[in-house]
């Protein structure tokens, strides 16, 4: 018997309930099992699919690094697999291969049973280029502050400096 058909012959309220949950979160998630030290895919939600792979079927019973961990961060995964069959939670930003190309993510893996866990991955790539460019906007308005002779141009430098802060979700 599969894992999936051992899921679903398990089939509880608090299962029916988690499953619920796992097909309406936003955040792309994926259930998997440890198989030889690897997550082995073993169920995928919607956005999991719509950012990693078109075919939820395909997913299914493939190896979880293959699919989306880039060639440079294999060792990184590695680690992550090893803390996950272990028993250990994870946490950590990293970088994952899409449809799109690579994008940057909240990883959070949970481990349970013996050889189960949980990732979610919610792509912040957008949140850190909107940071960036507030930053940009920061350090030339602290340029224009610290350079010009000019009141007004100052003045207006700081306005801009002022507002970039308010729109930065980083406030330091």
């Amino acid at each position: 018997m599969d894992s999936k058909t051992a899921m679903n012959a398990q089939s509880t309220p608090a299962t029916l309930q988690f499953e619920r949950i796992l097909h309406q979160i936003e955040d792309a998630v994926v259930a998997f099992e440890i198989v030889d030290g690897e997550p082995i895919i073993v169920e995928a939600n919607h956005a999991f699919r719509d950012i990693f792979s078109p075919d939820m079927k395909r997913v299914v019973g493939l190896p979880l690094n293959e699919l989306i961990v880039p060639v440079d961060a294999q060792s990184e995964a590695q680690t992550f697999d090893e803390r996950t069959a272990a028993g250990r939670s994870n946490v950590a930003f990293v970088n994952r291969t899409t449809t799109d190309g690579t994008r940057t993510f909240l990883y959070r893996g949970i481990p349970y049973d013996d050889d189960h866990g949980f990732a979610i991955y919610t792509d912040i790539t957008g949140e850190l280029q909107h940071q960036a460019d507030i930053d940009q906007i920061d350090a030339l308005a602290t340029d224009l502050i610290e350079n010009s002779d000019d009141a007004e141009t100052v003045e207006a430098a700081a306005e801009i400096k002022h507002r970039a802060k308010s729109l930065s979700r980083f406030n330091r």
